[in-house]
Parts: structure tokens; C-alpha cells; sequence
């Protein structure tokens, strides 16, 4: 079992920041629960290196974990194929 995710926050202005860490949470369920309540937060929060960065929703373009978790909340469409273009 792979314990390491990567996040990318892409922002409105074209700019990106990206994190590698270890997986935060065991439980599926709680996993899901967990994506639920952050995406209700209006900052994104994420804790590296010491420093605790926040970013406001309103500034966010789009936000990529990979790999993808293997329990998603049921809203979410699966087996996509990605194209940019």
C-alpha cells in the first residue's frame, strides 16, 4: 500500500503551489467525511514544513490529489478519462 498523496492548488491568477505527503487518514469513511468538511471550510489549509498556509476558496481555480483515494463520496463520477484543451 502506497502511503504517499501529492496536492496541487491551482489558483485563478495561472499560479500553483504543490505538497507531497503521507496519508492523513486510514478509514475510508472517515476519509470521506473528512472531504466533505473541507470543502465547506472557506480556506484550504494545508500544514508544511512548520508553516501553516491558507488559502482563500475564492482564489482556488481548481485542487488535484493523486493518487485518487479509493473511497470517494458517492456525488463524485468515477473512471473519467482526463483531457486539457
Amino acid at each position: 500500500m502506497d502511503n504517499k498523496k501529492s496536492l496541487v492548488i491551482r489558483f485563478v491568477d495561472g499560479s500553483m503551489v504543490s505538497f507531497d505527503f503521507a496519508k492523513q487518514v486510514l478509514d475510508p469513511m472517515q476519509l470521506v467525511k473528512n472531504i466533505d468538511n473541507a470543502l465547506k471550510q472557506p480556506y484550504m489549509s494545508v500544514e508544511a514544513e512548520g508553516a501553516l498556509h491558507l488559502y482563500p476558496r475564492e482564489n482556488i481555480k481548481s485542487i488535484q490529489v493523486y493518487p485518487s483515494p479509493e473511497k470517494l463520496p458517492d456525488y463524485v463520477i468515477r473512471g473519467a478519462e482526463y483531457s486539457a484543451g
